[in-house]
């Protein structure tokens, strides 16, 4: 999430400054208008170049909350835990941003507030996890619980990861081909062919047409591609963009099932790790709409938000919002009756989790057959017709 510096009045008309991050400007206006402030001007932070935004792996932040929770739970403070999890030589960007949190809460900040500086490492959940551990006195047991979360998110990644490997390279094997073919072989055909002076089969010209317009539309389609994508990146970064672009996903053919399985088991994980933890519901539903990677789903989460405000059930605002399918919202309901919604919303992720792995499983025992079929057509009919003024030579002379 961006961060964005604002300036604001307080009802006492103290000026106050702050940066915080938020999913867009719209958002934390909203936010920072409900504690009361008027907002003067706000302006979204650019990385500086001193203490550069890197990007963490979820692999060393993982083993650096499993050190940070040992530590806890050995009875050192805070603080000394920090020093102690900061020194990751194999890790310096996150060393260096543990050593800027530990300096903050040795100036007095709490643990939550200095992490909330970085939202590129500390997600909302990490932050609301830690307010709840400072309030209830019991923070290794709330990121405890966030670590397990964590695996579960890092095994759910890895499996998606997985199952696209393999398409990815025979789509690979595939460019490397032809293009190898349409660089070094057909060159040779054309001037052969050239040389020759008889007609050609329309097949072979066309090819030859390709091949001799190659150095001409090459770097055209390159350089359109190349700004495509750029323009395209930003557009997604934008909130319209992203939320067109995951309102497109969940209507594809094959794929939007499988982006709902995802945004769903996320969905159901992130509340239930917050509510586990002793995060009001509300509070919870609005830390997981920030969250979520599909902000179509977010949106609908934050109608429901509005209505469990209202007095409405978890799952009658679900239903109303169409968040979640039937079944999952039968789930819900039980959990609501029987006291237990975190542990109902876990076991909805897990289900959603299961449906995943095995739509990817069939997906993938389809995808690679189809794959194959698509690399012999192609590589073997751009042979077929490279050859075929052979072939009507060998009729000739027979």
């Amino acid at each position: 999430m961006p961060i964005y510096r604002y300036t604001a009045l307080s009802k006492s008309g103290a000026l106050i400054t702050g940066e915080e991050a938020a999913p867009s400007l719209q958002d934390l206006s909203r936010g920072l208008a409900d504690k009361g402030l008027l907002i003067r001007d706000i302006r979204q932070k650019r990385a500086g170049f001193g203490l550069r935004r890197q990007r963490i792996k979820a692999e060393e932040f993982l083993l650096f909350n499993q050190e940070f929770v040992a530590l806890i739970r050995a009875g050192l403070t805070i603080p000394e835990a920090l020093r102690l999890a900061a020194d990751r030589p194999d890790s310096p960007a996150l060393g260096r941003i543990l050593q800027h949190v530990d300096d903050q809460v040795r100036g007095g900040a709490l643990l939550s507030e200095a992490c909330l500086q970085h939202p590129e490492v500390f997600d909302g959940l990490y932050v609301s996890a830690i307010k709840t551990g400072e309030k209830t006195g019991t923070l290794a047991t709330v990121l405890t619980k966030y670590q397990a979360y964590l695996k579960r998110r890092a095994a759910l990644q890895k499996t998606i990861s997985h199952a696209m490997t393999y398409p990815v390279f025979l789509l690979l094997v595939l460019g490397v081909v032809l293009g190898v073919l349409f660089a070094f072989v057909m060159p040779r055909f054309v001037a052969m062919y050239t040389d020759f002076g008889a007609e050609l089969p329309l097949p072979t010209q066309v090819l030859i047409a390709l091949v001799n317009n190659l150095p001409f539309y090459l770097p055209v389609i390159i350089l359109l591609g190349v700004l495509g994508w750029f323009g395209t990146q930003a557009w997604i970064k934008t909130e319209a963009g992203s939320l067109a672009i995951d309102q497109i996903k969940g209507h594809l053919p094959v794929l939007g099932e499988i982006y709902q399985a995802i945004a769903i088991a996320q969905l159901a994980r992130m509340l239930s790790t917050l509510l586990s933890g002793g995060t009001p519901l509300v509070e919870a539903m609005h830390i997981t709409r920030d969250a979520l990677a599909n902000r179509a789903k977010a949106g609908f989460l934050g109608q429901a938000g509005t209505l469990v405000m209202e007095g409405q059930s978890l799952a009658g605002a679900m239903r109303s919002t169409h968040l979640m399918p039937g079944t999952a919202l039968k789930m819900v309901e039980v959990g609501e009756a029987s006291g237990s919604l975190d542990t109902m919303l876990e076991e909805i992720a897990q289900f959603y989790e299961e449906i995943l792995t095995n739509k990817l499983a069939r997906m993938t025992a389809l995808i690679e057959p189809l794959l194959m079929l698509i690399m012999g057509v192609m590589i073997g009919g751009t042979i077929i017709v490279m050859y075929l003024p052979i072939f009507q030579i060998a009729d000739i002379v027979k």
